[in-house]
């Protein structure tokens, strides 16, 4: 199961232009790399004050992905 749907959500709930999210899964094993480029507004959305939101969305996913038995890095990074 992809981790990609629940990032989706939880990112149209913090950001103003969820839909110019682009989204890259990488598989490596039990390893997963989901990078996640964003508009710069809604990446300072997602950053918050210091760094909670990112690191709460980070926490979710990594929950999410070690109860299907996997590690997960989640990279977001600005697209414009």
């Amino acid at each position: 199961m992809s981790l990609r749907p629940l990032v989706e959500q939880v990112l149209k709930g913090l950001g103003k232009e969820p839909s110019r999210a682009e989204f890259q899964e990488e598989a490596a094993g039990e390893e997963l790399t989901l990078t996640v480029r964003l508009p710069y507004a809604d990446l300072q959305a997602l950053d918050g004050r210091d760094h909670r939101r990112a690191r709460a969305l980070r926490q979710l996913v990594s929950a999410a992905a070690a109860a299907q038995g996997k590690k997960l890095h989640l990279v977001a990074q600005a697209n414009d």
